[in-house]
């Protein structure tokens, strides 16, 4: 993450000897020199949040995905067979193995959450995992369903001011993927014995590779 950021220092650098049309600029634009709209870490915030919530946590979203629904085959099957089931499907996803497991808040007043009383000011570490396997929320909660009827009810994508502004996009990029994976590759299967591994961290969560088979042991 550093070495990231570090990059992004050179690269925003970069753009104001040089602009371009792209992103960076328009918001170096915006900033015309000053700091009352965008800082220059600001923008370089902007940047560094693209990675992670614009890219890894759909590539995640994708990559658990196919995993449930290779290991359910039955519900591969009906993703193929109808494909007006993905919608379902991708929040069912989102609930059962959202990308990211836990997220840090600071409390801005007292309160009680399940009898336990948190000052204001507090840290806090939200367990969206364990949120979405909620049995106060959803019936046999450690079940892989498709068909649930409340799959969306999941916090995957957090709530209120704090609700993910790329949701829709991420959405949009499941449904897509699915759609033309069950198309292509009905027979698609989990290599058997594979062990995918995962990153250890608090945060985020998905498989560091997945093998998958299709046809006469063609894999990827």
């Amino acid at each position: 993450m550093v070495r990231f950021w570090d990059y992004l220092r050179a690269f925003v650098a970069e753009r104001i000897a040089a602009p371009r049309d792209d992103l960076t600029s328009a918001l170096l634009a915006l900033r015309d020199g000053g700091g009352r709209v965008f800082t220059l870490d600001e923008i370089r915030s902007v940047l560094f949040a693209f990675l992670t919530a614009g890219h890894e946590t759909t590539s995640s979203l994708l990559a658990n995905g196919v995993r449930r629904l290779l290991e359910h085959p039955s519900a591969w099957r009906e993703l193929r067979d109808d494909p007006g089931l993905v919608e379902g499907a991708v929040e069912e996803i989102l609930r059962f193995d959202t990308s990211v497991v836990g997220w840090r808040r600071r409390t801005l007043r007292d309160v009680e959450i399940g009898g336990v009383p948190v000052p204001a000011g507090e840290q806090v570490l939200m367990l969206l995992g364990a949120a979405n396997r909620d049995p106060g929320a959803f019936d046999d909660p450690e079940v892989f369903d498709i068909r649930r009827a409340n799959a969306s009810d999941h916090v995957s994508f957090g709530r209120g001011v704090h609700f993910c502004i790329g949701a829709p996009l991420a959405r949009l990029e499941a449904r897509t993927v699915l759609r033309v994976l069950t198309r292509r590759l009905p027979d698609a299967r989990l290599v058997p014995g594979q062990d995918h591994g995962f990153v250890p961290n608090v945060a985020f969560r998905a498989p560091r590779r997945l093998l998958v088979e299709w046809g006469s042991g063609q894999r990827a």
